[in-house]
Parts: structure tokens; C-alpha cells; sequence
């Protein structure tokens, strides 16, 4: 009789804690909506970043790569590199609102802070595209590099500080960051951080930069502090060909989406340097990404077959992975804020 009841008990309490476990703790996702390009189709999609439910999809122009909406407008932008253009969509329903006109294959881009204007780098040639995103029209170029042979990759606007990554034609050469002003467009120098420099991310003290430096597989520091930057020697190799980058809100992390196969990105720790990798299952590679308002979640493209992947920082894991709505190869992304958990 006491052994039932204590078995009866046992199973009770087993229930009781399977049944809580089961409803307290659901998976947690981000929230919002994220837009994504795809370079092979020519498509732009919203999606849903709790449920993945994509919100609407539109045709852009040929090669789509970078995607952003400049906060305060009702637009979004891609950089259609294929067709030397940005097309303009409605944020809501995806439908075309115009084209704008740019330089030689536009690629990573940035808005201002007060989404007056949009900063694109043109790939075919060391100069910055600038868009008024009022008139919708390239107001402006702004030579990046005084070398023939170099070639703007990615751009980040701070205030009147605009900062550029130049990579070479031969990308194995030595590339450089170039500091620009953000209003009148004069270059005020370029300082040498290594082979193919892909993007450049700036902290929101303005004290710090990092740079990605695709050929030599590394993020490295730099000073912002003087008039020019100037590396600190601090850097970490974080894994094949590192592309895009984005911090967390507390500064802490640094995460680099990665070029390289199978699909993997890393999380590096600005104090320690020391560097986690997170692989992304059943993809080839990855994107660009972005982050989740309060730095939970990373919201990255990945390629073949195409998704939108959601991994848990904390963790380090896949949490989400939404198909892309045709097209294997997702590249440009980027997170409107709406709630978070």
C-alpha cells in the first residue's frame, strides 16, 4: 500500500512539473519586422520576426544587396547592385514608389540618424552615394579613396562622422578605412587595416571602431579618437571571410556574420577578444544580418536553401529558421523595431 502511494505521488509531481515546464518557459523570439533582399530573384520580403509569417514580397531591381528603412519615413530602400539603382518601396505593402538612379554597383548602405539621408557605398569605384530620402534622388558623391584601383565596399554614418571600408581590385591587397565629413563630403584621411576590409561598425561613444578584414579572417580595433583612426592592435580571427557586423545594445558583443561554408556566425567579446562560433544547420552560407532591439537575437540571411535564421545570443543557437518565399540566396537585412523580449 506505501509503496502505491508513494509511486502514485511520484507520478503526480512528474505531471505537475512536466505540465509547468511545458507552458512557463515558451522559446522566446523577437518581435517587429524584418526586411530581407534576395540577390538571385530580385525580390524584397517582410517578414513577421516572432512567426515568420512573410508580410508581403516585391519585385526590386536586378542584385539586390542592402536594405534599410531610415527611421521617421514610410519607405524602404534596397540597393539593387545588378542595376545600378536603389529602388524605393511602400514599408506597409511593398509596393514600387520609384528608382533612384545611382553610381557603379551600389552595395552596403546606412541611414543618418534623422533619416534625412542614405549612404551608399558604390562598389565599381571608391566613392559614397548620398540620397535624399525627401526627394528620393542621389544628391551626391563623395570620393572615398584617391587610389584607381580601390573600390567602397560597406559605409557607417556617426553625426558628421562618415567612415568608409575600401577594398582593392585585387582584393588580396592592403585595404583601408576611409574618414569622411557627412555633410560636405571631404575625405580627410585613409589608414591601412589589411587585405579586403568588408565592413566597418562604429560605438555609440564614438570612441571605438571595428573593422571585418575578409581576406585575413579577422575583426580588428581601431581608435576614433583622433582626428584619424588608428589601429590598437586588439583583434581577434573570428572565422572565415567576416562581412557584416552589429553590437549589442551593452557593447559587449560584437557579432560577425561569416562568408565562408557551412553557414556560421560568431560572437566576440569586445573585452576579452575571445570569440564563440555559432554554426547555422543545413545552409551554405550566410548574409547580412541585423539584431533584435535589446541584442537578444540575431536575425540573419542565409543561403541555400534561403531563410531568414533567428539565433538566441545568450545560448548561441537557432531558435527560428523561416524559408524564404523563392530565391536560394537571401543576402541584405534589416529589423524595425516593434516590441521585445
Amino acid at each position: 500500500m506505501r509503496k502505491a502511494l508513494i509511486a502514485g505521488l511520484t507520478s503526480a509531481f512528474a505531471l505537475l512539473a512536466a505540465t509547468a515546464g511545458g507552458h512557463s518557459h515558451p522559446t522566446p523570439r523577437p518581435h517587429g519586422i524584418v526586411y530581407v533582399t534576395e540577390r538571385s530573384a530580385g525580390t524584397t520580403s517582410a517578414f513577421d520576426a516572432a512567426t515568420g509569417h512573410v508580410l508581403w514580397t516585391a519585385p526590386v531591381g536586378a542584385g539586390p544587396i542592402g536594405i534599410v528603412r531610415p527611421r521617421g519615413v514610410e519607405k524602404v530602400y534596397t540597393s539593387d547592385e545588378a542595376a545600378n539603382q536603389m529602388s524605393v518601396l511602400d514599408r506597409r505593402s511593398g509596393a514600387a514608389l520609384g528608382r533612384i538612379p545611382m553610381g557603379p554597383l551600389p552595395h552596403h548602405l546606412m541611414a543618418s540618424r534623422n533619416g534625412r539621408r542614405i549612404y551608399v557605398a558604390e562598389f565599381g569605384a571608391a566613392q559614397i552615394g548620398v540620397v535624399d530620402t525627401a526627394t528620393d534622388q542621389r544628391i551626391g558623391g563623395y570620393v572615398a579613396s584617391r587610389l584607381a584601383d580601390a573600390r567602397t565596399h560597406a559605409v557607417f554614418v556617426r553625426g558628421r562622422d562618415l567612415y568608409a571600408t575600401n577594398t582593392r581590385v585585387d582584393r588580396s591587397q592592403p585595404g583601408d578605412v576611409a574618414k569622411l565629413d557627412a555633410r560636405t563630403g571631404a575625405l580627410e584621411c585613409n589608414v591601412p587595416v589589411g587585405a579586403d576590409p568588408s565592413e566597418i561598425l562604429v560605438t555609440p561613444n564614438g570612441k571605438l571602431g571595428y573593422v571585418s578584414v575578409r581576406r585575413e579572417d579577422k575583426v580588428k580595433e581601431l581608435d576614433l579618437r583622433r582626428r584619424c583612426p588608428v589601429l590598437t592592435g586588439r583583434e581577434a580571427v573570428v572565422g572565415t571571410q567576416p562581412d557584416t557586423l552589429q553590437l549589442t545594445p551593452d557593447g559587449r558583443t560584437l557579432v560577425v556574420t561569416l562568408r565562408g561554408t557551412p553557414a556560421r556566425i560568431s560572437l566576440m567579446d569586445t573585452c576579452s577578444f575571445a570569440v564563440r562560433g555559432v554554426d547555422i544547420p543545413g545552409h551554405a552560407t550566410t548574409g547580412h544580418h541585423w539584431l533584435s532591439p535589446n541584442g537578444r537575437f540575431t536575425l540573419v540571411a542565409a543561403e541555400t536553401p534561403g531563410s531568414l535564421v533567428v539565433v538566441d545570443n545568450r545560448t548561441g543557437t537557432v531558435v527560428a529558421d523561416y524559408a524564404y518565399p523563392g530565391g536560394p540566396r537571401p543576402h541584405g537585412v534589416f529589423a524595425e523595431p516593434d516590441r521585445d523580449r
